[in-house]
């Protein structure tokens, strides 16, 4: 299986990292695309925007190892995402040469509209990587997309039993962004949150996501 995450800044990724990890602990690949460099952080205070983008990216490439996932950085501005064709021509050629079997974005209801235009940039990329007089030699296999939980939108629930392992490594990143930004967010609650998404499933931890459409079993159990 092949797991494809876009996402318009380093950091978004937090949310899939054990999933990411427990599919590459299984053999699986994973990719991270972002689609900037997030360059207008606003933890940055005045450091020029290029810098921002410098060590934001060598953020992404250092949390993707720390996966055992591929990386990759697009070109757009920070802040300047629309969700229109440029940024889904540019995630669709992407699509169409990595070959994912999923595809996992932010929602299309989230309040930064960043993370909004990925969703729907990320959708119309679906159909684009189909198409080869836009992207080459097309990629035309059945994707499953899904998004980041919100309670909101009725879209079927996905939950993802990432166990200890990919726990550890979820922790792992969550620890690294955390101690760069100083958020006061604590690696206890970080944990309990996860354990409380487990409980839901019946499971220790657990990444939650939503689905466009129900996700079919082949069995039970």
């Amino acid at each position: 299986m092949r797991l494809l995450a876009v996402f318009p800044h380093p950091d978004d990724e937090i949310g899939v990292s054990g999933t990411l990890a427990k599919h590459v602990l299984r053999g699986d690949a994973a990719k991270i695309l972002w689609l900037t460099r997030g360059e207008l952080a606003s933890q940055f205070g005045e450091t020029p925007p290029d810098e921002v983008a410098r060590i934001r990216e060598e953020h992404g490439h250092t949390v993707a190892q720390m996966i055992g996932a591929e990386a990759q950085f697009l070109d757009f501005a920070d802040s300047s995402l629309t969700g229109g064709r440029d940024e889904a021509l540019a995630i669709a050629r992407v699509v169409a040469a990595w070959k994912p079997d999923v595809v996992i974005t932010w929602n299309p209801q989230d309040v930064h509209p960043d993370h909004r235009a990925a969703y729907w940039a990320t959708l119309s990329a679906l159909k684009f990587c189909r198409i080869p007089k836009l992207v080459g030699e097309a990629h035309r296999q059945p994707v499953r997309l899904l998004h980041y939980h919100r309670s909101d939108i009725p879209r079927p629930t996905v939950y993802v039993d990432v166990g200890e392992d990919g726990q550890a490594v979820a922790e792992k990143v969550f620890s690294f962004y955390r101690d760069f930004y100083k958020w006061e967010y604590s690696l206890e609650a970080f944990r309990a949150n996860r354990s409380r998404l487990g409980a839901e499933a019946g499971v220790k931890f657990a990444e939650r996501f939503q689905s466009e459409t129900p996700l079919a079993h082949p069995y039970l159990g």
